[in-house]
């Protein structure tokens, strides 16, 4: 009688430890190992292994064996009817019984099972699901495994099919987040391609600044990041800069290029290409309405004489005043039909003197200051200088550059 307690103890405790190692942290091929040596040492075991099964191809592959060597990754080929049979099997397959159902496929496995020292074959099922397999070879004693062994051993399988089968969902879950990540990693890319066609588009109106809004994009972006900003609010930004200049797929061609002074009408028409854009890009789902924001305010002046809303200071969206700075340094850095492209001292000269009038000093701060980093070689790319894409005195810009920077830090720590 204190016998049989003690076996009752030590296999409800080997149980315990295996439903708690099943329900750990620990890596899938861990807790097979350890599952395996619970069942061999609760039951005296000298050899074992544990097998799962796939359906595609449907075969079964041990992942696991102990005093059995060269069998790892082994598979087992399984027919249809066979797996059937173990799925609706309740108890271990005797491995030389007869009449078993299973002959045919002890047969075919024959060569393997004897290497595997296998006298029962214990199927494991989880939620109607055939997993794998678990092979045991004769106890060290010799002896027959009683009904006892047998209860011990339909549990510690169905632990085992538990952890098989939440590994299994695990992966299939991993596969779809992967899938899912993949998709929208190329919607994503789909996306963005979509706004650098839209860009290119608007841009083959105006002879003069093909590339424009590639450039406003990388120039606003740039200063974006200098400013601290990072995930949607710099994609926001970034694509507003790409479609700044939509609404002028309406306007006139003639009056985008050319060459002399605009009439008034004239100016009246391209002045309506930032309404226009907002109208094209308001009527799209998020998140296009902030973008859409973004680019109707981006000829708005912080001194409130912009258009089309006269808006003043903080009215207009940061992202809209680094817009405008971008786009503005662009269209001095390039050849136009009333002028040639400024000297970069000439450039940024205007910066400073529109500053706090036309451009946010803010932002006319984090451009110098990141233009600054770039020429002394502290910024970790050159996106600036890589555009700009001219020779000039370095040591006049730079002393420009630090004069503008001194001269707007100390108004804001005045202000």
């Amino acid at each position: 009688m204190k016998l049989a307690l003690r076996k009752l103890l030590h296999n409800l405790g080997s149980l315990t430890e295996l439903g708690a190692e099943i329900t750990s942290t620990h890596d899938f091929e861990e807790i097979v190992r350890t599952s395996l040596h619970t069942i061999l040492g609760t039951l005296a075991i000298p050899k074992g292994a544990i097998a799962q099964y796939s359906a595609r191809p449907r075969e079964a592959r041990i992942i696991a064996a102990k005093g059995i060597s060269g069998v790892v990754d082994e598979r087992i080929a399984l027919g249809r009817d066979e797996v059937e049979r173990f799925k609706s099997r309740s108890r271990p397959v005797i491995v030389k019984a007869e009449r078993n159902g299973f002959s045919q496929f002890i047969r075919r496995n024959d060569e393997l099972f004897r290497r595997l020292h296998a006298h029962q074959v214990v199927p494991m099922v989880t939620r109607g699901q055939f997993v794998g397999m678990i092979f045991l070879s004769e106890k060290f004693s010799r002896a027959d495994y009683d009904d006892d062994d047998l209860a011990i051993i339909e549990t510690i399988a169905r632990h085992i099919g538990i952890a098989i089968y939440n590994h299994r969902l695990l992966l299939r879950l991993k596969s779809k987040a992967e899938d899912n990540r993949r998709l929208y990693r190329e919607m994503r890319q789909l996306y963005h391609d979509t706004v650098k066609a839209f860009g290119a588009a608007i841009d083959l109106k105006d002879s003069y600044t093909s590339g424009h809004s590639h450039r406003v994009a990388k120039y606003a972006e740039a200063i974006a990041r200098q400013m601290g900003m990072t995930g949607a609010e710099l994609e926001h930004i970034a694509v507003a800069a790409y479609l700044h200049d939509i609404g002028k797929i309406v306007v006139e061609r003639a009056i985008i290029n050319n060459p002399r002074p605009l009439t008034e009408r004239e100016y009246r028409e391209l002045n309506r290409h930032v309404t226009t854009g907002y109208e094209i890009l308001s009527h799209i789902r998020q998140p296009w309405k902030e973008i859409a924001y973004l680019t109707k305010c981006h000829h708005e002046r912080v001194d409130g004489k912009g258009y089309p809303q006269g808006l003043v200071g903080e009215e207009i969206p940061v992202g809209s005043k680094i817009v405008t700075l971008a786009d503005s340094f662009d269209a001095m850095m390039t050849d136009r039909p009333y002028r040639a492209r400024l000297p970069l001292d000439q450039a940024l000269a205007d910066l400073r003197h529109q500053a706090g009038k036309q451009f946010d000093p803010e932002v006319v701060t984090a451009f110098c200051r990141l233009l600054l980093e770039e020429i002394r070689g502290f910024a970790r790319q050159r996106t600036l200088l890589t555009m700009i894409g001219l020779s000039f005195d370095r040591e006049t810009v730079v002393k420009m550059l630090d004069s503008i920077i001194t001269e707007f830090d100390q108004a804001d720590a005045q202000a």
